[in-house]
């Protein structure tokens, strides 16, 4: 399945403008990013261009290094909780 140039576009666009809120709690943005994760593997498997699969890799990086960096943060989280 070829993804035309206007979804590509789309997603692109999609990834950048969905910054997150300051009242955006922690939780509510790791299920964001997990559920990016899962939908980009969802697609990957569809791509047969080399550069459309280039851009989902770079993606998937960058979504797995977002949840890491949330999780960090929901970890420090909870320990000030605990100890403040």
């Amino acid at each position: 399945m070829n993804l035309s140039v206007k979804k590509i576009f789309e997603m692109v666009t999609d990834m950048f403008s969905n910054s997150p809120q300051e009242n955006d709690s922690v939780a509510r943005l790791l299920e964001n990013a997990k559920n990016e994760i899962r939908d980009i593997r969802a697609n990957i498997d569809m791509v047969n261009d080399s550069d459309v699969l280039d851009m989902y890799i770079y993606r998937l990086k960058a979504a797995e290094a977002q949840y890491r960096q949330l999780l960090k943060m929901a970890k420090e989280s909870g320990n000030r909780k605990k100890t403040g």
